[in-house]
């Protein structure tokens, strides 16, 4: 139960974020690490929404999210991972293009995710009630130890 008090920290302080959000996404996908490990990534995420005016846009957003696990002899990849993290998204003139960048925490360490809190970079596209998005989660090595191999994901879902 100690190891998930940063995921529930997070969560917690993720609340006001959420209570401001006017939209929803549930993406899923693969997400692959060192050597073309894959494995089964879903996400959802709560932000607010960017009017259609033709100006950049700020607003807070929230993540939960989880990573499968891998069966290797080579790295330690062998735990299923949830994150729980909050941050800004940021949406181009067009409403359709947008980059977010996130703390999370996360539920247990591996190779790919190897400290308790990680940075999480996103790019995406939206149209009405699809979203794709390129997410990679990785502390930079800036904390932590171990390997922090990352991991970068592809997701498809809907939103609304």
């Amino acid at each position: 139960m100690r190891h998930l008090r940063g995921l529930w920290l997070t969560a917690l302080l993720a609340v006001p974020f959420a209570a401001q959000a006017t939209r929803v996404d549930i993406a899923a996908g693969q997400s692959l690490t060192s050597a073309d490990r894959a494995t089964a990534a879903v996400f959802a995420s709560v932000y607010g929404d960017a009017p259609t005016d033709g100006r950049w846009h700020f607003a807070t957003m929230a993540s939960l999210g989880w990573l499968g696990a891998r069966r290797t002899r080579v790295e330690h990849l062998h735990h299923d991972v949830t994150v729980a993290g909050g941050g800004v998204r940021i949406t181009m003139p067009n409403s359709r293009w947008f980059a977010s960048e996130q703390l999370v925490a996360t539920s247990t360490r591996t190779d790919a995710l190897s400290s308790r809190f990680e940075f999480s970079t996103t790019v995406g596209w939206q149209r009405d009630h699809f979203i794709v998005m390129l997410r990679h989660i990785s502390n930079g090595h800036l904390v932590g130890g171990g390997k922090n191999l990352g991991e970068t994901m592809l997701l498809v879902g809907v939103r609304w």
